[in-house]
């Protein structure tokens, strides 16, 4: 009986480099980075970090990997998606930001206006301060609301 013959293991493909990959070049002793790559991927650009030396043309496949730089995430349709945009969660940081924003916003002016009394300012100085104080809460509450509304669109 004949035998089958065997199957030709298949040759792995090469690794094709990526820009900002860490290398090393049996010529350098020094981690290159990954500048350039051509269309094909058969060749690459290096630099050396922090410096303007820079090795043209080196085939990809003397390249030693140190560091690969992740992939590039694409739109493709059958890729894990991109997590959804949680409005609650938006809105809650906002609010957040508003009370610490307007809290010390209020500090700060009632330790200036307190400054102010000391050095016996005018009354229209200290009105016009806390004046700031409430164009802010109202500037704030109006910003809140819109950006509430936007969301629910």
């Amino acid at each position: 009986m004949a035998k089958s013959p065997k199957k030709a293991a298949k040759p792995e493909s090469p690794i094709l480099p990526r820009v900002g990959d860490k290398v090393t070049i049996p010529s350098a002793k020094s981690v290159l980075e990954v500048d350039q790559v051509t269309p094909d991927g058969s060749e690459v650009t290096l630099r050396r970090p922090g410096t303007n030396l820079q090795w043209f043309r080196i085939k990809a496949d003397t390249l030693t990997y140190v560091d690969r730089k992740p992939a590039a995430r694409t739109s493709n349709p059958f890729t894990t998606p991109e997590p959804d945009f949680d409005a609650a969660e938006a809105l809650e940081r906002i609010t957040t930001v508003k009370d610490e924003n307007l809290k010390r916003l209020d500090d700060d002016l009632d330790m200036l206006k307190a400054y102010l009394k000391t050095l016996h300012a005018p009354r229209a100085t200290i009105e016009t301060l806390e004046g700031l104080t409430v164009e802010q809460h109202a500037s704030w509450k109006k910003a809140v609301d819109r950006i509430r509304k936007l969301l629910e669109d």
